[in-house]
């Protein structure tokens, strides 16, 4: 166990070795540094492989950067099978440097019950910092829900946004305004090959088998052993919803597609969104009732990951710029619906200052049907905002529509 904690530290030996593990600096990073200044247990959440460890090794640089002792600051990750024991890891750490003052635990639920423990360090003032990640939604929701209330700062991160892929792709700030075109080429490879740190600048077989890998990993290890369930229908229910993002669904059409029973459906389908694989958006209305009466719609949490393993047969760019629209909303913070009536609008959020209806169009010329459907929800909502996401097409219409480039929608500008 010394030799694997030791391994997972290797800024004891020289601090300088930090920075082959920091990557590009994640745009997460200020917030999560911020929040230092409180003494709240902080957990990094997103899907697996998405970039929890380097955004940790991010923050511990910032911790040598102020002067931190690297001594003090020790990361574990409870993926190694040497680290089987959460307690006992952090003892022998203790015994190798006995200064520790801030600890970083990754992929935690791994260890059961692991949030007794952390409640333990946090209410006896053991460590100055406490960090912890996974892989799963359920790390705050049932670990955390109870044991940690009001002892615990949520941080969600997800694979890259287009503006950490154009930083990848060495595109910098300036050159954004100018070049529309060059835009549109780092775009359409965005859609691709989606935004996973780990197939960046592979080729396109290699990046194929990472992210098939690292779905398998999610209904296997993330899905399956996690909730003991079944893993030939987890299979069959994620390559379903893989293959029909943006697709108003019900758990009544799923069990008819499946042939599997509704129950097993309704039970099996938020465990998708628990490990980030899928986001599920619900139908927008005031009503509750209606509400949950409504179908609702599906997207992945990376294009690249759903281009490797789902159905596709046609060009669907369409339904990738959609998605990558749904992920960055997300990434924001967003609360994001859809509506449908004689029309439908893809999105609709709901805001601090009202409502904005969104509709995406990624093609050459912009269907009637998409202003239709949202001027037939202002007709029924009052003044939302209205906006159209396309693929290059930027102006603002008689209606007060916004048309607005994808590319520089993503990137906030």
């Amino acid at each position: 166990m010394k030799t694997a904690i030791q391994k997972w530290n290797p800024w004891w030996e020289n601090p300088a070795n930090i920075s082959k593990l920091t990557g590009i600096q994640r745009e997460g990073l200020p917030i999560v540094v911020r929040t230092m200044e409180a003494r709240h247990i902080k957990d990094i959440i997103g899907v697996r492989r998405c970039g929890k460890t380097v955004l940790m090794c991010q923050a511990i640089n910032s911790l040598l950067e102020k002067g931190v002792k690297a001594e003090s600051i020790l990361y574990l990750n409870f993926d190694d099978p040497a680290l089987s024991s959460m307690e006992e890891a952090i003892k022998t750490a203790l015994q190798l440097k006995p200064d520790i003052t801030h600890i970083f635990l990754d992929e935690i639920q791994s260890i059961k019950e692991w949030e007794k423990t952390a409640r333990v360090y946090y209410d006896t003032n053991r460590f100055r910092q406490i960090f912890v990640s996974g892989s799963s939604a359920s790390l705050i929701s049932r670990d955390i829900g109870k044991t940690l209330t009001g002892r615990h700062i949520t941080h969600v991160i997800t694979p890259f946004s287009f503006r950490e892929f154009l930083k990848y792709s060495k595109v910098e700030h300036p050159e954004y305004a100018s070049e529309g075109e060059r835009m549109l080429h780092f775009l359409e490879l965005y859609l691709k090959n989606g935004g996973f740190p780990e197939i960046l600048g592979k080729d396109d077989l290699i990046a194929k088998s990472i992210l098939v890998d690292l779905y398998n990993d999610i209904l296997t290890r993330d899905i399956a052993a996690r909730f003991n369930a079944d893993l030939d229908i987890v299979k069959k229910i994620g390559f379903y919803m893989m293959s029909n993002i943006s697709s108003p669904f019900s758990y009544n059409s799923i069990a008819s597609a499946l042939n599997i029973h509704y129950d097993t459906i309704k039970k099996y389908v938020p465990y998708f969104t628990e490990v980030f694989a899928l986001f599920v958006v619900p139908y927008f209305s005031w009503k509750l009732k209606v509400q949950a009466k409504k179908d609702m719609k599906c997207y992945s949490i990376d294009t690249g990951l759903r281009n490797a393993v789902a159905f596709k047969f046609s060009d669907d760019r369409g339904k990738l710029a959609e998605n990558a629209v749904l992920v960055e909303l997300k990434r924001r913070g967003e609360d994001v619906y859809f509506w449908k009536n004689k029309r439908e609008v893809d999105f609709i959020v709901k805001g601090q200052d009202g409502l904005t209806a969104i509709n995406v169009s990624y093609a050459d010329s912009i269907p009637k049907r998409e202003t239709e459907a949202l001027l037939e929800f202002r007709n029924e909502y009052g003044d939302a905002k209205l906006v159209i996401i396309t693929r290059d097409t930027e102006k603002t219409d008689e209606n007060g529509i916004a048309y607005v480039p994808l590319w520089k929608w993503l990137l906030g500008i």
